[in-house]
């Protein structure tokens, strides 16, 4: 096409009728025709020039040569627009090649048929600053994307249908799930390296394997990509092991591996079962995210660097997950969790990355630097950017300027109480209201607390109920009379991995019980926090929650961390802007604030606070700042309480191997129980310390007994000092995270045990058991295995 109309430009300026320009400009015809010749040779220098990427029996090829992807995640939607340079400079001067990153559906669609890619959502714009950086570009446009982000970034309003079951080919779920990635694919598709921009690969839903085993949805997701223009190669990732490959690998799509450990083994085990193919660690997890009421999680450069090592040196492609945590502002950070266990994820989404929360470059950051560089010693690094300046806040008060419940909005009245989705709100609070005539004595139970419940009655807080500590009800005695009955329920987060997504509705989802009858007529005030301008100066009403504000004035613009410690458990708002949730638990106690939204003069903050502060005031620090109030109630392993065993009750002993990788251990035969004990006598070189990173119990026919069922009801030991090292760990399908017994300032000789109601009595055929990956030795030599209809006898001391 460029020849043609060459020819035609030529052509027009050789013939004798050409007439001058208009304004009176003289050229002369040689002049223009070398000047007109030159650019469009130029053009179509550039054209012939467009990059190829593409994969054979063993190499992706760039420009039909062998191309080492060396990727970092980082998700444009956790990092303020205006810092995505930075951090991509960052990246290109750390080494790396290419940048991967989540489009998550529910911040695009936040209502259904309205989408939003503008702003700090313009993936298009965020490719385009990639390839000025020299970036490459990978995206995994879902729909579902884990990510520790609400839902798995799949929208709430979804779950409005009791019936959907998500992630599936269901007919509620699918065709909304292809609409929204046809619309997603139009906003980066001009961004494929195949129309002349940097975008490689495009992922095929997110760890499906892992979940189910539906190929008429992934069939479906594919096509629907590639309808809709994706033109680059498809690939899906997975967890290590052939039944996560036989589930969830389609053909045409290129399967890749994510794992944080054992990069080596893990790609001779791959190999196994995928022979042909290049080799891609598409996540390689370079730390490990934080919940509320958990120690901050730290992986040190000594636990990542050897694997890192060995895949640069190996040719190895390999993506950093994450090379840049940043933040999950608003309402979005999600949750991990069950029918029985919960655990909601922090605002701060730093993940002990290579570039920490606020961008800065850490140890892992110059040794993963090093790495690359003398894998490839002619690479030619930018420098990096100049440090963004950091600022102090000098401590400014925070005023009351309103009560919650004295902006009540207009009530919603139902015979039983309606969860938040079935009521069109996707996050915020909802209030229950139930008026009555009566006493209110003996045990009043909420199904299900979802996620967090203040209970008052006739104006005074009488309890709270939280998921996370598995309560659900409370004893109450109060005389007959007239008295009115409020929940007020916050919910903190969605889970985001497992089939617990399908039951994430918040609120209050079933009922409430006085002793077993459930109370009728309820009102229902709700609190999207969507509109905070639009709260009311109110009066104070003891005992409920309040708005607060404050305002402070900055001369020179710069980042900083609000320090929370004198606060307890809330939201805050800057300008207008929802940052995040606070809670004194930790492990968090600063929230970070970009210098990009600060103003220059003043800066209101907002803060709505629903527990009880130590003090009204907060300042900017230049630190992040970690620290964890255990609350005891999360441990199974109760001061001087002591479990007793019968042999009666004991159904195998053995010997567990020295290795890495899931262990199954079979029973002589079937055993009807609905507690199992297992016990560790002794553990590899002699340590005293038990590590377990996921444990499940078969069934008669040798299937798992569903995870979301069981509960953890003892534990002799659990390392929470140093560590993470909690219980629930070794049912948290996370192979990173295990329980532990304690090894920080102190170690509890063997034996060592754990106890788990499954819920219902199970006919018992074995156990499957996946080491511990802690930093301490613990892999479990001998055991007892113990099964009884009754619960094991725990006495307290």
């Amino acid at each position: 096409m460029i020849n043609v109309f060459l020819t035609f430009i030529i052509l027009f300026l050789v013939s004798p009728n050409v007439k001058s320009f208009s304004m009176n400009i003289s050229l002369n015809k040689k002049c223009l025709l070398i000047v007109v010749f030159l650019f469009f040779s130029i053009a179509q220098l550039a054209a012939q020039q467009k990059h190829t990427f593409t994969i054979n029996k063993n190499d992706f090829l760039l420009d039909g040569k062998p191309f080492h992807i060396i990727s970092g995640e980082m998700h444009y939607a956790r990092v303020p627009r205006a810092y995505w340079r930075d951090r991509l400079k960052k990246a290109r001067s750390m080494g790396l090649n290419t940048i991967c990153t989540y489009m998550f559906w529910n911040a695009h669609e936040p209502v259904k048929g309205t989408y939003d890619f503008t702003g700090n959502l313009d993936i298009a714009e965020f490719c385009k600053i990639a390839a000025e950086e020299d970036l490459w570009v990978i995206i995994r446009p879902g729909p579902y994307t884990c990510a520790e982000w609400d839902l798995g970034g799949l929208p709430s309003y979804l779950l409005k249908n009791k019936n959907i079951v998500l992630r599936t080919s269901d007919s509620d779920y699918m065709p909304q799930t292809l609409t929204f990635l046809n619309r997603a694919v139009q906003a980066f598709k001009n961004a494929q390296i195949t129309k002349g921009g940097n975008v490689l690969m495009v992922q095929v839903e997110n760890e499906y394997g892992v979940y189910k085993a539906d190929k008429v949805y992934l069939e479906a997701i594919k096509n629907t990509l590639l309808k809709a223009g994706v033109d680059v190669p498809l690939f899906h990732c997975d967890w290590l092991g052939k039944n996560y490959y036989d589930k969830g690998h389609i053909e045409g799509v290129i399967p890749t591996i994510n794992f944080g450990s054992k990069a080596q083994k893990g790609f001779e085990t791959f190999a196994q079962y995928v022979p042909d193919g290049p080799r891609f660690n598409s996540e390689f997890w370079t730390g490990w995210f934080d919940y509320w009421g958990g120690k901050h999680e730290v992986h040190s450069v000594k636990e990542k660097i050897e694997d890192f090592k060995w895949m640069i040196d190996n040719g190895v492609s390999v993506n950093l997950y994450m090379f840049h945590g940043g933040t999950t502002n608003g309402f979005f950070p999600g949750a991990n969790g069950s029918n029985t266990y919960y655990t909601p994820y922090t605002t701060s989404y730093d993940y002990d990355a290579p570039l920490n929360e606020d961008g800065e470059p850490n140890d892992k950051f110059y040794a993963f630097r090093d790495v690359i560089l003398k894998k490839y010693p002619d690479l030619k690094l930018p420098a990096l950017p100049t440090p963004i300046k950091k600022i102090v806040i000098p401590e400014f008060k925070l005023t009351h300027f309103a009560s919650l419940v004295n902006n009540l909005p207009a009530p919603k009245v139902f015979e039983t109480p309606q969860n938040i989705e079935a009521l069109d709100q996707a996050y915020g609070l909802i209030l229950y209201a139930h008026d009555f005539t009566g006493e209110l004595k003996g045990e009043l139970k909420i199904t299900r607390v979802m996620d967090r419940a203040m209970i008052y009655l006739d104006g005074k807080k009488i309890g709270v109920l939280d998921r996370r500590l598995n309560q659900t009800a409370i004893q109450v005695n109060f005389p007959t009379g007239k008295h009115r009955l409020e929940i007020l329920v916050e919910p903190l987060g969605r889970v985001n991995f497992g089939t617990a997504i399908d039951t994430e509705r918040k609120g209050i989802t079933e009922g409430v019980y006085l002793n077993g009858r459930a109370l009728k007529e309820w009102q229902h005030y709700q609190f999207p926090l969507d509109k905070i301008e639009s709260v009311k100066t109110s009066s104070a009403k003891a005992g409920y929650p309040e708005f607060l504000k404050g305002s402070f004035t900055v001369n020179e613009i710069g980042d900083t961390y609000l320090d929370t410690r004198n606060l307890d458990h809330g939201l805050l708002w800057l300008n207008g802007k929802l940052i995040g949730r606070y809670w004194g638990i930790g492990p968090q106690q600063t929230l970070y604030i970009p210098g990009c939204w600060i103003k220059k003069g003043i800066n209101q903050i907002t803060i709505l606070e629903l527990g009880n502060p130590k003090a009204n005031s907060i300042k900017g620090i230049k630190e992040q700042i970690w620290a964890t109030q255990l609350d005891s109630t999360l441990l199974h392993s109760k001061a001087g309480s002591k479990l007793t065993l019968n042999a009666s009750q004991l159904v195998k002993t053995g010997v567990l191997e020295d290795k890495d990788g899931w262990q199954n251990i079979s029973l002589d035969k079937a055993v009807a129980g609905r507690y199992i004990c297992l016990e560790s006598t002794s553990s590899y070189e002699n340590s005293a310390v038990a590590a377990i990173a996921e444990l499940r119990i078969l069934d008669a026919n040798g299937l798992e007994v569903p995870r979301e069922e069981c509960t953890i009801v003892y534990a002799d030991s659990e390392e929470f000092e140093r560590e993470n090292g909690l219980a629930t760990l070794m049912m948290d399908n996370q192979p990173t995270t295990s329980w532990q017994t304690q090894w920080g300032y102190k170690k509890v000789a063997h034996p060592h045990r754990v106890v788990i109601d499954l819920g219902k009595v199970t006919n018992i055929s074995g156990f499957k058991y996946l080491a511990g990956t802690q930093k301490t030795k613990g892999k479990i030599k001998d055991f007892n295995f113990y099964v009884s209809k009754d619960q094991f006898t725990i006495v307290a001391k």
